[in-house]
Order: structure tokens, then C-alpha cells, then sequence
């Protein structure tokens, strides 16, 4: 196989090769143009001082473009991430063994090498033809599919197609097939030995002598397909900045951001307010450099929407609507805001906006805004880490500053100014929920190790009070040196800068830390996963740092510690008897849905659990997360009525939360529809099994 190689420039002349690379220059200049004019529009945003992180950037790269992982996700996307996979593995292959012919090509002029190949010869050259033609191939199937797929007339696809997305992906096939054609060219004019090397190239060529293509008139035939491929190849990378291939820059610089955690958000602050006069994203301009970054890595896949409980339940939100509708509008008024601020001429900038659709209410309804439960769905689907909630929650902050929230919403968060909660039930009720219980606060108990944090909905909500008596049994049960906060607890906020209020999340967050601060609080555990987030989130940004625990997490240590003990006669067995609904806040935006279902399995048997299509990190949302819990909707407008169908499906006998938000709907949502099914919070189930054990134990002893 010595002898084994090919031209790299074969049947080219001079001429050819000072235009092609003329041409060349020509396209990857139009290419970093065009970057370089995206990059002065994203740069109208505000600089929120985020940072290239590099062991994030390579994680994230790894894990979610060079994986196609995320891609692949999403039980409607399956068949499209597979196509798109092969497609992208083809693809980077392809560059590889372009770039290698380059290093070939130029090694030549660097080592002044004349006439002989410097490496692509020999075994080297038989892999790299067997490699090429292979990755090649899924290369081409991958665009041909998706070809064909946009071709179809009248089928659902949540993708918006732009007529430059037929050129691309025609382009992306024509270029796969194309190369095959000269690769076929090459094998008949150089009579390449081997050519079952290149066993797709060489069917090609079978195909061409067929047709009549001989070594006698070959080289014009060559000459042609060389030239249309390469202007083609030269259009292709000339149009990245200008179509939607620019998600792949974008998408790449956004995952190179160190990547915003989900259920974190930027504060806001009084200095900000007091320079702008406003808070929030009132313009296009408000929004941060990251987001407008984002709209151009958004592809407009539609996984976001596929994902999003909001558009299942038939409201007026579909994130990728929300992305691509304001990159349209980010599209029309950025290059008159840009010109504006080069001039430096404020006024030309306001006509500019004044002359624009208005963002809210023009290109963006606030009922769409708020639809959305920041469940974070949208974002955990996307693989180049778009967030569409950051979008809707930063949007939300200029409505709530403008007073357009009214009704029953807008009540809930002036009861939380007025009383510290969202029923504006009196503060001096805070700690009767415990009556009876013998419950330690931090005054009572002061050497305490660990907080409990009761919350809102176990404070005052009746059916919520008896998931925090369970847990107290437990604790104590357990023997855990425990207190909590007594009348001195308060809303944390949390579901107020979901809303949109910052500055009455900042006023919660600010007399809780110092409360906390008081009693030199330093561990915390909570049953509600959005009093988990907040606490270990958004605290943080104010000085309350705290080693935050949600009560599932606690207690499957105490059973693995065996301080929590089950008897094994108390174990509920029934096989498939439990299912359990993830809450987003605890699984998807906190990573916790293992321990809930250690709980599970100790309190019920390891066959006891039915697992819903839609667990984990791809549950299903309940509806009252991101303030939806005090929206007035009818039951057959509710979101999350189709989680109900589906936990009910499982035919299991009880329905297992671990979130009193998730507890209230999925208690309202299954009461509608039968009676056979209990709903009831893990901790519930735990204590029932444990009351089982105590009695075995007292049985026990008085047999003995």
C-alpha cells in the first residue's frame, strides 16, 4: 500500500487555485464580519460581569455539544436529535479531514517539500478514506432527513422554518453528495488504487462509467462538480453569521459562560433602580449581553415548547415563541439602537423605540409572561442553554414596577408586605399550627443544631399543617436536636421574585437573614422545595449563607445513620401502591429525586413505587410554581391537569409529593376525579410506617 495516496489539487490548474483561494479569503471574511456585527448588537445589553469559566466551558462542551446528549433528549425530538446527531458527528469529522488535507497542502510549502505527499499516503490514507467515506454518509442521511422532513406538507413541527433554512439544509445535503461525486470523479480519472477504500465514492463511480464518464472525458466533468462544490462549500460559510447556523457560534460562546444555575436569578439593585428609573427589561436593550447572546443560540428546535406544562395546558406561552419573536424584534431596533449610541445621541435612540413595535404588549402579551411557572423545563431541555425563564421572570420585574398585576396575584404579594405571608393571616398565628406538639423553638431551645423551616403553606394551610407534624414526629422519633423559628419565621420571598417583585423578595430575605443571623443559624431543613431553593439561591446573594437541606434529603440519612429504624412487619408491600410526582423545584432545578424514593422504598417496599412516564429531572410541572399558585384559573384551565391523568394512570392507591405546593394541587386535582387515591406527602408516609414500628415495638414488649 506504499503507493497508495491521490492529488490534492489533481486536474486544477494555477489559475483555479488563486481564484479558489480568493474565493476562500473572500468567505471567511464575509464569515468574521458578520460575527463581528452580531457581537457589537449583543453588546447593547448589560454587562452583568459573567465570566468565562474553563473547566465549565469544557464540561458543558463535552456533555452537551460533542455528546449531542441533550439533543437526543425529549420523548418528541428523539428521531429529530438522532438525524441531528448523526449529522453533527459527520460534520466535525468531515472538518477534521479537511483540516488534515490543509496541514498536508501546507506542510508542502513550510518544509519546501515538491511532489511528493508528506503523510496522506499508505495505511494512513486507507483509514482516512474509510473514515471519511463512513462519517460521510451519516452526514449526508442526517440532512437528507431532514430534508425530506421539512418538505412534508401539513405535518406538526414546533420549528418556525425561515426560507433561508431550505437553502441551508438543501445546501448541507447537495455539499455531503457533492463531495461523493468528486470523490467518484477522482477514482476515474486517477484510476486510485484501492478504490474499494472508498466504497461510497466508488459505488459513485460505477454509477458515472454507466453514464458514459470515461478517463477520456472525465476531466471536465471534474473540473465543473470541483468548482460547483467549492462555491457552494464558500456560499455555506459565508452565510453562517446571516442565517440560523449563527446558533452554532452563539450557542458555543453561551455554553462558555460559566452557566447560570437553574432557579438562579440577578438581583436587581436600589442604585440601578435609582440610575434607570426602572427595573426590569422594559426594551431590548435591558436585557443583559448573555441573553441577547442567547436569542441567536436559540435554533428554534421547539424542544422548550415540547417541554413546557404552560403550552400542554393550552395557555398563551411557548418559550421558543417567546426567544424568536423577540430576536425578531431584537433584529428591526437594534441596528438603529447601535447607530444611536455611536452617534451618541440619546434622541435618536428614544425616535428609534418610539417607532418600534413596543416590546410588551406588542411582541410579548403579559398573559404570556404569566403563564410561565418557572418550572425551568425549557431551559434543562435546551442544548445550548438558552433560558427563556431568565427571559420571562426579568420581564415580569418591569410589570410588577409598573403596577400591571391585579387581582388575586397582585393581592397575594401586598398580604406578604403587610403580614409576612400570602394569606395576610396574622403573624401572631405563625406558631399555632404546632399546639400540642411540644415543638423547640430557638428560644426554648438554643443549643439547637438544626433549623426547621416551617414555611408559609405549613403554617396556615390545615391539610399543610400535617406534613410538618410528621416531620416533628420523625425528628423526634429520631432524636435530633432540632428547633425552629416560632412567630420570628416569614415568607422567604421566593415566590414574589418569581413574580417579579425583587425589592419585596430583597425586604423577606433581608429581616429573615438577620433573624437567622440572631440565632447563629448555620443548618436549615425545610419540606418545601421553594423554600429550599431560596434559602440556598437566592439568600446567598445577601449574606445568608446556610447549609440547606430539603427533608427528604435529612431523613434517608437518618435511616442510613439507622436512627430512623422500620420494622419490617411495618412495611406497606403491596407492589405498585405508591407513584410519585416529582416537584420541579426539588428534582429539576435542585437535583434531588433519589432520596425521595429511598423514602419510599423503606416506608412502602422496594416493589411499592409505580413510576409516571415523566420523573426526575423530566417531571411534569403541578402548576403553582413562579407565583401560579395564587392565580384564580378554573380547574379545567389549571396546569398540571394532565400530570393528574397521568400519575392516575399508574393505577397506584396513593399519590406521594414532596412539596406542600405540589401536596395542594395534586390533593385539588385528584379529588376531582376520583376518590380511591390519596395524595400525601412522603414525610406522611414515613411517619405512618414508623407509628406502625412503635407499635410492633409495644406488642413486642408486652408479649416479652
Amino acid at each position: 500500500m506504499d503507493d497508495l495516496s491521490r492529488e490534492l489539487y489533481g486536474n486544477i490548474g494555477a489559475i483555479s487555485k488563486i481564484l479558489f483561494y480568493i474565493c476562500a479569503f473572500t468567505s471567511m471574511a464575509i464569515f468574521i464580519y458578520g460575527i463581528y456585527r452580531r457581537r457589537q448588537l449583543w453588546k447593547l445589553g448589560k454587562d452583568t460581569g459573567e465570566k468565562v469559566n474553563i473547566s465549565a466551558t469544557l464540561k458543558a462542551l463535552i456533555s452537551r455539544v460533542f455528546s449531542q446528549k441533550t439533543v437526543r433528549q425529549g420523548v418528541r425530538k428523539k428521531k429529530a436529535g438522532l438525524f441531528h446527531a448523526l449529522m453533527f458527528f459527520g460534520f466535525v469529522v468531515l472538518f477534521i479531514g479537511t483540516c488534515l488535507v490543509a496541514v498536508e497542502e501546507y506542510g508542502h510549502i513550510l518544509f519546501g517539500v515538491k511532489g511528493e505527499n508528506l503523510f496522506h499516503k499508505g495505511l494512513y490514507f486507507a483509514i482516512y478514506e474509510v473514515s471519511l467515506d463512513s462519517f460521510g454518509l451519516i452526514y449526508t442521511v442526517g440532512a437528507a432527513w431532514f430534508l425530506i422532513r421539512m418538505m412534508q406538507k401539513g405535518r406538526e413541527d414546533s420549528v418556525r422554518y425561515r426560507k433561508s433554512d431550505y437553502f441551508l439544509v438543501s445546501a448541507l445535503f447537495v455539499i455531503g453528495w457533492s463531495g461523493y461525486w468528486l470523490e467518484a470523479l477522482r477514482i476515474i480519472r486517477e484510476n486510485t488504487p484501492y478504490p474499494w477504500l472508498s466504497y461510497v465514492g466508488n459505488s459513485h463511480a460505477h454509477i458515472f462509467r454507466f453514464l458514459g464518464v470515461t478517463e477520456g472525458n472525465v476531466d471536465a466533468i471534474h473540473f465543473t462538480v470541483w468548482w460547483g462544490h467549492g462555491i457552494l462549500v464558500f456560499a455555506f460559510i459565508a452565510s453562517f453569521p446571516f442565517t440560523r447556523l449563527l446558533h452554532v457560534i452563539a450557542g458555543t460562546w453561551n455554553l462558555c459562560l460559566v452557566r447560570r444555575k437553574p432557579g438562579y436569578m440577578i438581583p436587581v439593585s436600589i442604585e440601578e433602580l435609582e440610575e434607570t428609573g426602572k427595573v426590569g427589561v422594559e426594551n431590548v436593550q435591558d436585557f443583559s449581553y448573555r441573553q441577547l447572546l442567547s436569542l441567536d443560540a436559540c435554533v428554534a428546535c421547539g424542544r422548550c415548547t415540547d417541554a413546557c406544562p404552560a403550552t400542554e395546558a393550552g395557555k398563551p406561552l411557548s418559550p421558543h415563541d417567546v426567544v424568536q419573536d423577540i430576536r425578531n424584534h431584537f433584529n428591526e431596533v437594534a441596528p438603529l439602537i447601535k447607530d444611536a449610541r455611536k452617534n451618541k445621541r440619546d434622541e435618536l435612540e428614544d425616535e428609534a423605540l418610539q417607532t418600534a413595535p413596543n416590546l410588551h404588549g406588542d411582541i410579548i402579551a403579559a398573559e404570556t409572561l404569566w403563564s410561565c411557572t418557572t418550572c425551568n423545563a425549557c431551559h434543562e431541555v435546551c442544548p445550548l442553554d438558552v433560558s427563556p425563564v431568565s427571559i420571562i421572570t426579568d420581564m415580569r420585574r418591569f410589570l410588577i414596577g409598573e403596577g400591571q398585576l391585579s387581582g388575586p396575584p397582585a393581592a397575594s404579594l401586598q398580604k406578604v408586605q403587610r403580614s409576612g405571608n400570602p394569606w395576610g393571616l396574622p403573624t401572631r398565628d405563625r406558631f399555632n399550627w404546632a399546639e400540642g406538639l411540644d415543638v423547640p423553638t430557638v428560644k426554648s431551645n438554643p443549643n439547637f443544631e438544626v433549623l426547621y423551616w416551617i414555611g408559609c403553606s405549613a403554617t396556615y394551610d390545615r391539610r399543610i399543617q400535617k406534613v410538618a407534624h410528621a416531620v416533628v414526629k420523625l425528628l423526634k422519633h429520631a432524636g435530633v436536636n432540632f428547633a425552629t423559628l416560632g412567630p420570628e419565621e416569614r415568607c422567604t420571598g421566593e415566590f414574589a421574585r418569581r413574580m417579579g417583585d425583587e425589592f419585596l423578595f430583597q425586604e423577606s430575605a433581608e429581616n429573615n437573614i438577620e433573624v437567622l443571623k440572631k440565632y447563629n443559624v448555620k443548618s436549615i431543613i425545610t419540606h418545601c422545595p421553594h423554600c429550599l431553593n431560596s434559602l440556598s439561591k437566592d439568600y446567598p446573594q445577601f449574606g445568608g449563607n446556610y447549609d440547606v437541606m430539603h427533608h427528604t434529603q435529612y431523613l434517608s440519612g437518618l435511616i442510613k445513620d439507622n436512627k430512623l429504624k422500620i420494622d419490617d412487619n411495618a412495611v406497606i408491600d403491596e407492589g405498585g401502591s405508591i407513584t410519585y410526582h416529582d416537584p420541579c423545584y426539588l428534582a429539576r432545578i435542585n437535583g434531588i429525586s433519589e432520596e425521595p424514593r429511598h423514602l419510599i422504598e423503606t416506608a412502602a417496599g422496594e416493589n411499592a413505587l409505580e413510576e409516571v412516564a415523566r420523573s426526575g429531572c423530566e417531571s411534569s410541572c403541578c402548576g403553582a410554581g413562579g407565583g401560579r399558585m395564587w392565580f384564580d384559573d378554573e380547574p379545567e384551565e389549571r396546569i398540571g391537569r394532565t400530570r393528574i391523568d397521568e400519575l392516575l394512570d399508574t393505577k397506584a392507591k396513593t399519590v406521594a409529593v414532596s412539596c406542600p405546593f405540589c401536596l395542594t394541587m395534586m390533593t385539588d386535582g385528584v379529588a376531582a376525579k376520583t376518590d380511591q387515591v390519596e395524595v400525601k406527602d412522603i414525610s406522611e408516609i414515613l411517619a405512618d410506617a414508623i407509628e406502625i414500628t412503635k407499635n410492633i415495638s409495644s406488642l413486642t414488649e408486652k408479649e416479652e
